[in-house]
């Protein structure tokens, strides 16, 4: 009998450490707690760790499942970061390139804009030359146009090419005067006095005027340049009359019998 007993102390006392040691790792990671009483079946507690390591398994493969899912979307992430910044890289070499040329296409312009500052300028002043020797029609306000071309011209702050520009339109609107017919109202200065008049213009080679008493007159070009005076002769005025008339009936068209002034030698 004692030689049995002897056989069965030498195996019983491995079972201890090895269920605390399953014990302690199924404390540890969060597992059931398991019953640790002495009178507990050792088979039963083995069964229980063996379940606790399972379910710690699978936490543990869940974890490395979401760590997994969690890293691709990473490496999506990172994959569309590097397209965006290749993009914005070509983006921004583009950019610079055509600022590059677009600021060598400003220089260039600048300087070729600048080189016509100067025949601007004298082209400029012909215009007001050729406006202060034409027919008095609106002369003072003509004039302040062509000076204001001319000091655009003269400041170094004004694109000469916008200058060229609003110079042109200032010749457009002088040769459309030399094809309008029409009855407009301007201030004329008859024998030293000042007055509002309703004047036919005929292109720009006739003015006639007529005051508010019904006297009538025409530009005259003589030696010192136009002067107004008035017509001295009654056919002169009846034929005058009847343009006026024809004029506020809109009757452009027709043969009229006008007098024309014939330059004066004072």
């Amino acid at each position: 009998m004692r030689g049995k007993f002897s056989s069965i102390a030498i195996h019983t006392p491995l079972l201890p450490p090895m269920m605390l040691a399953l014990a302690a790792f199924a404390h540890t990671f969060g597992a059931p707690a398991v019953a640790q009483a002495k009178d507990v079946d050792p088979g039963k507690r083995l069964a229980e760790l063996r379940s606790a390591v399972d379910e710690l398994e699978t936490k543990l493969e869940d974890v490395r499942a979401q760590a997994r899912s969690e890293r691709l979307s990473l490496e999506t992430q990172r994959g569309d970061l590097e397209v965006m910044l290749r993009t914005e890289t070509v983006r921004r070499e583009t950019l610079l390139r055509l600022g590059a040329k677009l600021q060598s296409d400003q220089r260039h312009a600048a300087a070729d804009s600048e080189a016509m500052r100067g025949p601007g300028l004298a082209a400029a002043q012909l215009v007001r030359d050729s406006i202060a020797a034409s027919l008095p029609f609106q002369r003072d306000a003509r004039l302040s146009a062509a000076d204001q071309s001319i000091a655009e011209f003269q400041r170094p702050d004004t694109d000469p090419l916008l200058a060229i520009s609003r110079l042109w339109q200032l010749c457009e609107d002088e040769i459309r005067l030399t094809e309008e017919v029409g009855l407009y109202k301007q201030v004329v200065e008859v024998g030293g006095e000042r007055h509002l008049a309703e004047v036919a213009r005929l292109g720009m080679a006739v003015l006639y005027f007529r005051l508010s008493d019904g006297r009538t007159g025409w530009a005259v070009l003589g030696n010192a340049g136009f002067t107004f005076e008035f017509l001295q002769q009654a056919r002169q005025t009846r034929a005058v009359a009847d343009l006026y008339d024809a004029l506020r009936k809109q009757l452009r068209q027709g043969v009229f019998d006008l007098p024309l002034p014939k330059p004066s030698s004072t």
